[in-house]
């Protein structure tokens, strides 16, 4: 039996990589950005209005290359904008949250989340 929730997010992850950019179905142990690291959003699943149909809620982190502040912040925003053009039309913008500092593998990176939703059917 094929597990739809993988399937999902393996099909998901192909479009963005076919648009270009760097990505992983799962948080890696160690990473070089700029990538797009799908992840669980705060609610996974909810259920949509068919009885068969869920919205699979996801959370995109896009981290930037290390650099100055201002060089990290034209990248990230690269990376947003390059995401959001590539997003499939199946999957729906809900928001990108304000850039932080993600710190990892002993250094610093600039990130964003865009948080989207897939429709599913199990």
């Amino acid at each position: 039996m094929t597990n739809e929730l993988t399937t999902a997010k393996a099909q998901f992850a192909t479009a963005l990589t076919d648009a270009g950019l760097t990505v992983k179905e799962f948080i890696p142990e160690r990473f070089v950005p700029p990538i797009v690291i799908i992840a669980a959003s705060g609610t996974y699943l909810t259920k949509a209005s068919v009885s068969a149909e869920y919205n699979m809620n996801l959370d995109l982190m896009l981290v930037a290359q290390t650099a100055t502040n201002v060089k990290a912040t034209e990248q990230l925003d690269e990376l947003i904008q390059d995401t959001l053009r590539a997003l499939p039309n199946w999957v729906g913008l809900v928001d990108v949250s304000q850039p932080f500092t993600l710190q990892t593998n002993n250094a610093e990176y600039l990130t964003a989340t865009v948080r989207v939703d897939l429709r599913i059917t199990i």
